[in-house]
């Protein structure tokens, strides 16, 4: 049984320039890179950082797939 994920776990990430990294978020979600052309060269870290978050988020929702 997967360990139960609490929102406290992500309290300490880090992202730096949130409208950056809140576009990976999507792109990594909707599995596009709609955004990352846009977002600037320093910014990059930040998309990437969110783009990793968005796989993680993806990735624990196949995780809770049971049937109910």
């Amino acid at each position: 049984m997967m360990d139960r994920f609490e929102l406290d776990d992500i309290k300490e990430i880090h992202v730096g320039d949130l409208p950056a990294a809140k576009k990976g978020i999507i792109d990594s979600l909707t599995g596009k890179d709609a955004y990352k052309d846009e977002i600037p060269f320093e910014h990059m870290a930040s998309y990437k950082k969110g783009h990793e978050i968005g796989t993680q988020v993806e990735n624990l929702l196949k995780g809770d797939q049971r049937d109910y």
